[in-house]
């Protein structure tokens, strides 16, 4: 190995390092973000020089491996681990949580459909559940009978009126399974 290949190599290494601190200073800045996810890098050699091939085994040799120079690391993937976080108490009452796998489905504000774990949500001027972003909770609407509608997804509207209960009950059916 030459000098500009031991270079090159431990320039490899370095930016492969710089990545993982990346990673890991975002980590940690999210860490006290409610559905935030941590990240992992995964790391792979990026050539493999093989200077001799190794032998089969034999009767009384159990066999060699082949001998092989790696020239570099590369960020093979950046995974996302998605185990369940903590539920935690929450004194808003529009406030939601996710137990297991899944995620909300969202509406952003041209209309894509977006996915979250944070649950923060607050009432907009429509009644609607919204993030604090704006972006609109979607689920399962009700039709005049209260009866569940599955065809479709449409914001939740929790209906406010004057002198009415203001406990809604909410089950299933808003968010993605993975």
């Amino acid at each position: 190995m030459g000098l500009a290949s031991a270079l090159s190599t431990a320039l490899t290494g370095m930016s492969g390092a710089e990545k993982q601190i990346d990673v890991l200073g975002n980590n940690l800045a999210n860490s006290q973000t409610v559905g935030f996810k941590s990240s992992e890098v995964v790391f792979a050699n990026q050539f493999l020089q093989t200077l001799s091939l190794g032998s089969s085994p034999t009767e009384g040799n159990g066999g060699t491996n082949p001998r092989q120079t790696g020239l570099g690391v590369q960020v093979a993937a950046i995974n996302t681990d998605f185990k369940q976080g903590t539920i935690e108490i929450s004194s808003s009452p529009s406030d939601l949580a996710i137990q297991g796998n899944g995620f909300f489905q969202v509406e952003g504000g041209q209309g894509e459909k977006l996915f979250t774990r944070n649950g923060i949500f607050k009432l907009n001027s429509a009644n609607e559940l919204v993030t604090s972003t704006g972006n609109r909770l979607l689920g399962y609407g009700i039709d005049d009978q209260f009866n569940i509608q599955t065809t479709q997804l449409t914001a939740l509207t929790i209906p406010l009126k004057r002198n009415a209960r203001r406990n809604v009950n909410l089950k299933g059916g808003c968010c993605r399974h993975i």
